[in-house]
């Protein structure tokens, strides 16, 4: 006995994970087919679940279960392999109908076992089954890439003489051990001192045996409320590997000054629109002003339109310091009470924003248009503007609601270089016109606008707390500046690879997960609803059809915008090289053959290299600036930090929505149920596009929680003083009221039913008209 423990002990503890395998055999085992790759997805609220992109499209995604993960994190590039049939789980709900059809006798109901049923004397398990009612299970063998910054915000606590236990805000992330020697002073010994300070971890290492990964700590970012949204914030940041530093003191040195020589005026004369109409519309704190319109008519129904586009690449050279800062940002990242710009500010919100009044450098594309949005010619070239008006989105709309309406004095920024309101009136209309029938033939091609609800903040001026809530609302205004972006980024996207076929920089959507989206097809033939998912026109027919107006949907209508939004793959950038065939380049959300970015240099990288490798084909080179793998480089980083910019700005939201909560103490919101489980209630808020869970602890007291195939929950509350006992029935699509609370725990949101017989129920549902761009990629 003694030599047995003498043994285990020499052996060291049991591992609970497989060691990964080298790169390069790993390399060699997908080249064999004898491992897959792909991106591993965590779950959001259950970090012991995740899954992989199954290489057969028309089936489900492939399920990583616990310790199978293998300290693989979230976002990671993984080689994995498939697990033997047995190990595969049952798809209880699928073979449930299968078996049971319309059967509601007391005798024929199944015995439901952990991954087996028994029915009528036989028992079903993935080993007799067929394959369509199974869950492929993986196993991570190899970590491809590191995507995962390995950095998380969170809380630590003593947990022995020598460690702090840190646990992240996002379960995704391990907690992990960090040694007390590197918290502040203080922390060991007085722990309570310290438990609301957030803290910033970062994964060193993830043993084999290891229950915890082994951490160090970053940063002790603070506790006090008033820095909360300091401290949250920089915490968002760093764990999405943002970068917010300032940039170099010395770095508007290398900035050249805005200067107009006559040979840029002769390289630009076919292009100098500066005693033309040109004008921008923006939102109205806009500041950095990246795209102007033109519109002329030029005889027998025929107008020259052009866009014109801030020309960043004049004064940002490749090799630089501020283009090496902006390639490495490749995004200005957007939070709820700041902006982290991609420039300098001397740049951004100086020298190369079209400002009114000023003559600024452009790079343009016009175009000779009949009416019928038929495009008769195509010109591009580095440009001059003087912009005539800077209008808001408010202002462009009222001209198209009241096209002759007489403006009083002030209402209207001032407007420069001799034009007058009705000038602008006139040209904002000629756009509208012509972008509404842009749109129709963009629709009736196939292009998808998934209709969501987006919060914003109303902040206080003294604090910086939010004081208000709302929702974006995109009017036609907005539509018709999206338009023309859209119809300028595609013409370019035609012009680089028609030049460069094998290094362009291109923006590519794959369209829906073919498996999330049948079993949404599932879930919505469940509720009743039923969507012909085989296009993304038919999928827009449907959504069109769930509308009390345009661009006014109804509860249910949100409810399905919000399912079919979760099943849209992200758009990526690629170098057109890439791909085999032209079919590949597809942008599925917007119906179109070919896309890029072009319409914002200034707070996008791969924008300022499509405006780079236009000039080259411009200026007859047969070579671009970037090669395929320098394109294929950016491209990538600058998909990953779009989506973490992304995921940022999404974090920066829920943690103003919690503070708002925290202070109104409680919201009482219209919300719709999506989901019922066997302890919760899933619903969407309404107002906001947000969905809120609601467990069984936030219903009542003594609740009594029955589901069924989740798709009712039966509650009853017990008798409240003169409240007598009371129950009902949800189900799923049903409107309800939702009592919004701000959690103990940092982004937390409670979600609580009233009793039904509380006089907050609601009967009569508000939708607010929206128009999301979900797939709408401009």
């Amino acid at each position: 006995m003694l030599l047995c423990r003498f043994l285990m002990a020499a052996r060291g503890p049991k591992s609970i994970y497989q060691e990964h395998l080298p790169l390069e055999t790993i390399v060699e085992k997908l080249n064999n087919g004898d491992l897959l790759k792909s991106t591993l997805r965590i779950h959001q609220k259950h970090h012991d679940i995740a899954f992989l992109a199954n290489p057969v499209k028309s089936e489900r995604d492939i399920l990583v279960e616990g310790n199978n993960q293998n300290r693989a994190f979230n976002g990671d590039l993984v080689a994995f392999e498939i697990l033997p049939k047995e190990n595969w789980k049952l798809n209880k709900s699928e073979l449930l109908t299968s078996l049971i059809g319309n059967s509601t006798k007391e005798a024929d109901l199944p015995i439901m076992g952990q991954n087996e049923i028994k029915f009528q004397g036989k028992t079903y398990d993935a080993t007799n089954v067929e394959e369509k009612y199974l869950q492929k299970t993986a196993k991570v063998v190899g970590i491809i890439e590191k995507v995962h910054p390995r950095k998380a915000m969170g809380y630590g606590k003593v947990y022995n003489k020598n460690y702090a236990l840190f646990s992240p805000l996002d379960n995704r992330v391990p907690r992990m051990l960090i040694p007390l020697n590197e918290f502040p002073k203080g922390f060991a010994e007085r722990p309570n001192d310290f438990a609301d300070n957030l803290m910033i971890g970062l994964v060193k290492r993830w043993e084999l045996n290891g229950k915890f990964a082994m951490g160090s700590l970053l940063k002790s970012i603070g506790g006090d409320k008033d820095d909360l949204v300091v401290a949250a914030t920089e915490g968002i940041l760093t764990e999405n590997d943002l970068d917010d530093s300032p940039f170099p003191d010395d770095i508007d040195a290398e900035i050249p000054d805005f200067e107009i020589k006559p040979e840029d005026v002769a390289k630009r004369q076919e292009f100098d629109f500066r005693k033309k109409c040109v004008f921008t519309i923006d939102p109205a704190t806009a500041r950095d002003l990246d795209d102007a319109c033109s519109v002329e008519e030029v005889g027998d129904g025929i107008y020259e339109i052009g866009v014109h586009i801030a020309d960043v690449s004049h004064f940002v050279y490749p090799g630089t310091t501020v283009d090496d800062i902006a390639r490495e940002r490749t995004t200005s990242v957007y939070l709820v009470q700041r902006v982290i710009p991609m420039l300098p500010r001397k740049l951004c919100e100086n020298l190369c924003s079209l400002n009114p009044g000023v003559d600024r450098f452009s790079f343009s594309v016009v175009w000779k248009m009949r009416k019928d949005g038929t495009v008769l010619s195509t010109r591009f070239g580095k440009s001059l503007i003087n912009s005539c008006c800077k209008l808001h989105y408010e202002h462009a709309q009222d001209m198209i609601e009241e096209p002759d309406r007489q403006f009083e004095e002030g209402y209207l920024p001032k407007i420069y270089n001799g034009y007058t309101y009705r000038d602008l009136s006139k040209k904002v209309n000629i756009l509208h016109e012509v972008a509404q029938i842009l749109r129709k033939k963009r629709k009736e091609s196939g292009s998808i606008s998934i209709q969501q609800c987006k919060i914003k903040f109303s902040l206080n001026r003294e604090n910086g707390m939010p004081s208000g809530l709302g929702s974006y609302k995109s009017k036609e205004s907005n539509k018709l500046i999206e338009e023309f972006m859209l119809k300028a980024n595609v013409s370019v996207a035609e012009k680089l690879v028609e030049h460069y076929p094998d290094n362009a920089i291109i923006r590519r959507h794959v369209g829906p997960k073919e498996n999330v989206l049948k079993d949404t097809k599932k879930i919505l033939t469940r509720m009743g609803i039923e969507v012909d998912t085989t296009s993304s026109k038919m999928m827009q027919e449907a959504l069109n059809k769930l509308q009390h107006a345009p661009n006014q949907p109804t509860p249910v209508g949100l409810v399905v915008a919000s399912l079919l939004a979760k099943c849209m793959s992200l758009a990526t950038y690629h170098s057109s090289g890439e791909f085999d065939s032209p079919v590949d380049y597809f942008h599925y959300g917007l119906s179109m053959e070919l896309y890029t970015h072009f319409t914002s240099p200034i707070r996008r990288y791969p924008d300022l290299i499509a405006h780079r490798q236009l000039q080259a084909i411009l200026e007859g080179k047969k070579k671009s600036p970037m090669d395929f793998d320098e394109v294929s480089e950016l491209a990538e980083l600058s998909s990953q930090k779009k989506y973490a910019s992304k995921l940022a700005s999404d974090k920066s939201g829920e943690l103003f929505l919690w503070l708002f909560l925290r202070e109104q103490v409680t919201m009482h919101e219209a919300a719709c149920v999506v989901e019922i489980g066997s302890e919760s209630i899933d619903v969407l808020v309404l107002r906001y596009g947000i969905q809120v869970r609601i467990w069984r602890d936030y219903i009542g007291e003594k609740v009594e929680f029955q589901s069924k195939e989740k798709e009712w929950a039966h509650i009853t509350w017990p008798a409240d003083g003169d409240k007598p006992k009371c129950s009902k029935r949800y189900e799923l699509l049903d409107n309800v009221v939702v009592i919004m609370k701000a959690g103990k725990q940092l982004f937390k949101i409670n979600g609580a039913l009233p009793r039904p017989d509380s006089s907050n129920d609601v009967h009569v549902i508000h939708v607010p008209s929206v128009e999301g761009f979900a797939t709408e990629d401009v």
